[in-house]
Formats: structure tokens, sequence, C-alpha cells
């Protein structure tokens, strides 16, 4: 098997890029319906933590409620630092709820900027998809050329012979 196959795998990248890509925008369909459709309660702070770790900061908290069925709904939610500052010294927080959604619990204190990190993640990983593309289709080409026509051999030769002379 020639080593210039393995240049398709190149190809994985655009497709983890493209699998991102929807992965966000259902990410956004979600928070918007869940906002748009979903049932307004007021849920209680279980849990909330901000760790640093190394450059990163992130934290997560855990919300409590109970749904008008008598439901009651206990989730942990990852947030970025942006969103933990905006909630961090409340104890209770107004939600809205749709256990049918891709999000279903959506922070009304946070949902603007929710929204405008899923879409600066959706704008960073459409450019990661374009680049990987153009990158893909021109080691793609270079693996077709290498394939059909080989490894391009070497020859050095020696272009001052004349000028060499015979060892006394």
């Amino acid at each position: 098997m020639n080593k210039y196959y393995f240049v398709y795998l190149i190809w994985l990248l655009p497709l983890y890029f493209l699998f991102q890509a929807f992965y966000q925008l259902a990410t956004l369909q979600g928070v918007s319906n869940t906002y748009d459709n979903g049932s307004s309660y007021m849920a209680e702070v279980v849990d909330f933590d901000v760790k640093q770790i190394a450059a990163q900061t992130n934290g997560y908290v855990v919300l409590k409620f109970s749904t008008i069925d008598e439901e009651v709904v206990e989730r942990k939610l990852t947030l970025p630092v942006q969103m933990a500052q905006v909630i961090m010294e409340s104890e209770l927080i107004p939600v809205r709820y749709l256990e049918s959604s891709f999000n279903p619990i959506v922070m009304m204190p946070t949902y603007e900027l929710q929204k405008k990190v899923v879409r600066v993640n959706l704008g960073v990983t459409g450019f990661g998809l374009v680049v990987t593309v153009i990158i893909a289709l021109f080691a793609s080409r270079y693996a077709r050329r290498r394939i059909k026509h080989g490894d391009e051999t070497l020859i050095f030769e020696r272009v001052d012979l004349e000028d060499v002379k015979e060892p006394a």
C-alpha cells in the first residue's frame, strides 16, 4: 500500500468541524426553543463552583426546581466564567424549562450571553471548517499526484567534472 493514501485521513478534520457545526446549530436552536416555548420556574442553586485550571476558568452550577407536574428536576450545568459571573451571588435563578428540547434548561439572566457564546463558537467552527476543507483539497491533490506518478527521484549529477584535477 502506498504511504500517500494516509494523506486522505486529513478529511477527518473537516468532518469533525462539520459535526461541531451541527452540534452548535442544535444548541442554538435548543436554547431558543426552550426560551420561547418553555415554562418559567425559579430554580434553587444547590451547588456552585468556579475552577481555575491553568489559563482556563470555568465552573458549574447545580439547579433544583419543581415542575407543574410535581417532578423535581436537578441538573448540573457547566458554565464559562462569563456566565458564572452573572449568577455568582444568586441563590434563586429564574429558568425556562422544556424537557423535549436539545437544551432543556435555560437560565434567564444568562440567555443573551449564552446565545452570543454559541454564535461565536459557530463562527469559529465555520472558519475552521472552511480552512480545513481548503487544506484537505490541496493535500488530496498532492496525494493523488504522488499515487499516480510516484515519488520524485532525485538524481545528483556532478557538473564541474572538467575542473576536477587528477590527484598526483
